[in-house]
């Protein structure tokens, strides 16, 4: 008869090729198969308990053939929150329930109009959009400087779009509104003559009058369209147009903005030669206010502040706004007429930095304020926002989303921006990714609307649900086998880990990203009980790129099945990108390749133990032993048990002994973090099962006992007992 040791060996030397012999039994195949067509029908839980086919195959896969026909129990099982620790499943001192559970999702998923994720990435987007405004805003200013020399004449203007479009945005002018030849009327008017072309349009009050009026004064073209002067506009001209581009055109104070303003501060203050002319010129005066957070203070007062005596403790100065106002008008050097004084410039280089350091400081301090009112606004009203005609009709929302994915007011109908967003953006038909508008196809990413507008499942790589049982899993693993002196530090590590993959996971969109992210990656990897120190990004970039239905496929050549269910897991298509087709059944796909990888190896292990019951248990051992926490798991598994006692020679009787001395001298024998060592592991079984050829005679077999169950049947009543909830 041939030894169990060899027995075991033929057997586990190739554990693919024998998973694919038990898988090739036909009345297994026809099962499989059933189950695999069948699985992905099945709506209620009822449903699926009165599918004796489909029910009894899940059961068997997750050792639980025994209590197939507790459906009651099993019921309570399946409809537990396993979000919520207090649950039914969660409650069950033996995990293989919570695993059963956590194979199904016969609870609906929630639905959420924005997840905490895609509002994090619209408002990033948001940021990112206000900073590249600023860059915009520079090369138009830019752009515009450099060219508006070169004009020659009229013709030249108003025939570059770039140009006209930049002075439109300055003047407030509806470029697309008006013809060339109406354009090239205003600026050839003379805007002295009351009966010129502009000053008509004044005088008619027609639209937009008094804009073209400040467009015709901005330039100096002659009445046939020829240049007046060397260029197109003086230096002052064309500084006053970029000025009023950039207040008219940025959204908040931009960086460019200050750096205009410290340059035009900077060329005038050297001539001014009193507090009356610096006070005249609106953009000196609101330098000089926001620099030293003078509010809306009037000419008149600042002009008593300057021109106080600062050693004269009863000036106006001293006695209206003590040290401060002082401290102001030390800043200057005016006398007391107004004047600068004798030999001295408005403000030396010393007060200058100083004024310059607090403009840089606060010039864009009221507008942070208003931007940070805006987001939480915006925070408030999507909590309120519940269907897709709630987020149109509200001027905050809309608003943020117009500054974010760049369009105009009016550039898009209600019809079309409501079409866009109840957009599936997976669906290449879809009323969005039919636009090629990547603005509205972004946008349909960024919410989660069904075709009638209310709020629908998110679609990530990892749902909620499966996102929820991986974390817990990684941080179990995590501490496993560590004392009460490690496991504290590792269990908070392992959490702020899990709670990144928690966060991050639900922005991922494509495997590229993902391959991109090892921190979230690897904390899957961790979670399904592998290492992810022993694959290289190759490994996982073939995993992922390979065909889940093809059995001859990279992943599905791989030894290790946990491979397959790792990326079935994940809601990715064949070319990576996130689809629906693997959500809306009670299974998910990588939960039913789980299932049938189980299915497999739990009929393996039976046919192996129908000649010998100790090839079986060392099958068993294997499967089952990576997953233990602590001595005590062990003990409460007579299987393992039972190898553990033939491996290192212990009777029968020492199960008889004290839990806590038997868990003591099982930490003395063997260090149960070898057992995810597939190598130490394997070592392990090879001692078992020469020692129990040693120790039996492979034709009868106490093992036969420990595995068949040994058992007659239970109640419903008696298995809840024996179930029993964690205290």
């Amino acid at each position: 008869m041939v030894s169990t040791y060899l027995s075991y060996n033929l057997v586990n030397r190739d554990i693919k090729a024998s998973l694919n012999r038990a898988a090739s039994d036909p009345i297994v195949t026809r099962q499989t198969a059933y189950f695999k067509e069948n699985i992905g029908k099945v709506k209620t839980v009822d449903e699926f308990l009165n599918n004796y086919q489909l029910y009894s195959y899940a059961m068997k896969a997750h050792g639980l053939e025994e209590f197939t026909y507790a459906k009651a129990f099993m019921k309570k099982v399946l409809e537990s929150d396993l979000s919520d620790e207090k649950s039914f499943a969660n409650r069950l001192s033996d995990e293989r329930y919570r695993k059963f559970a956590a194979s199904f999702q016969f609870t609906a998923g929630k639905a959420d109009l924005q997840t905490d994720a895609q509002q994090d990435k619209l408002l990033k987007q948001y940021a990112t959009s206000l900073a590249g405004k600023n860059e915009s805003l520079q090369t138009e200013a830019f752009y515009y400087e450099a060219v508006i020399d070169k004009v020659t004449n009229v013709n030249d203007l108003v025939n570059n779009s770039r140009l006209m479009s930049f002075l439109s945005d300055a003047y407030g002018i509806d470029g697309n509104r008006y013809t060339k030849d109406h354009l090239t009327k205003v600026l050839t008017s003379d805007t002295a003559d009351p009966n010129s072309y502009v000053n008509q349009l004044v005088a008619n009050g027609s639209a937009g009058a008094a804009s073209f009026l400040k467009l015709a004064q901005a330039f100096d073209f002659n009445a046939d369209g020829t240049l007046s002067g060397a260029t197109a506009q003086t230096a002052a001209q064309k500084e006053a147009t970029v000025s009023l581009y950039v207040e008219e055109e940025q959204t908040y104070a931009t960086d460019f903005y200050r750096q205009r303003e410290r340059a035009y501060y900077e060329s005038k203050i050297g001539s001014i030669t009193s507090v009356d002319q610096l006070t005249s010129d609106e953009r000196l005066f609101k330098y000089v206010k926001t620099a030293y957070q003078l509010g809306f203070m009037a000419a008149s007062t600042f002009k008593q502040i300057v021109t106080s005596d600062t050693s004269d403790p009863s000036s106006y100065a001293a006695t209206n706004g003590g040290n401060a106002w002082v401290a102001l008008a030390g800043q200057f050097n005016f006398a007391s007429d107004g004047s600068v004084k004798s030999g001295m410039t408005a403000q030396g280089s010393t007060q200058l930095a100083s004024t310059n350091s607090g403009f840089a400081t606060y010039y864009d301090d009221a507008d942070q304020e208003q931007k940070t009112n805006l987001i939480n606004l915006f925070k408030t009203r999507m909590n309120e926002v519940k269907k897709v005609d709630d987020l149109l009709s509200d001027v905050t929302t809309r608003l943020v989303l117009q500054r974010t994915f760049g369009f105009e007011a009016n550039e898009f109908s209600d019809r079309d921006l409501k079409r866009a967003l109840t957009s599936d953006f997976t669906d290449p038909n879809s009323f969005a990714n039919k636009s090629k508008d990547s603005r509205l196809i972004e946008m349909s990413k960024l919410f989660n609307f069904d075709s009638k507008g209310n709020a629908a499942v998110p679609l990530a790589p990892h749902n909620t649900l499966t996102a929820t049982m991986i974390a817990k899993q990684f941080v179990i693993n995590e501490v496993r086998f560590l004392g009460a002196n490690e496991k504290k530090a590792a269990q908070e590590a392992a959490t702020k880990k899990a709670e990144v993959y928690q966060q991050r996971i639900q922005s991922i969109t494509t495997v590229k990203e993902l391959l991109a992210d090892r921190k979230v990656l690897d904390v899957v990897i961790s979670a399904y009980g592998l290492d992810p120190k022993t694959v290289n990004d190759d490994f996982l970039k073939k995993a992922f790129a390979s065909d889940l239905s093809d059995r001859k496929s990279f992943v599905n050549q791989q030894a290790d099945s946990r491979w397959a269910e790792l990326v079935a897991s994940f809601n990715f298509d064949a070319k990576g990108n996130l689809t629906r087709q693997t959500m809306g059944t009670i299974q998910q796909r990588g939960e039913t390749i789980e299932t049938v990888n189980k299915y497999l190896r739990q009929t393996l292990e039976e046919s192996e133990g129908a000649s010998n019951q100790a090839v079986r248990l060392a099958l068993y051992f294997q499967r089952t032993a990576p997953t233990i926490t602590d001595a005590f798991g062990m003990i409460a598994d007579d299987a393992l048990m039972a190898v553990f006692r033939t491996t290192f020679g212990f009777t029968d009787d020492f199960s008889k002994m004290n839990v806590d001395q038997q868990a003591r001298i099982i930490k003395e024998k063997l260090n149960l973090a070898d057992l995810r060592d597939p190598k130490k592991l394997e070592r392990l079984l090879q001692r078992y099962t020469a020692m129990y050829d040693t120790q039996n005679s492979v034709a009868s077999s106490p093992a036969s006992t420990i595995l068949s169950g040994g058992r007659g049947g239970i109640s419903a009543d008696l298995l809840f007992s024996l179930s029993q909830l964690k205290a």
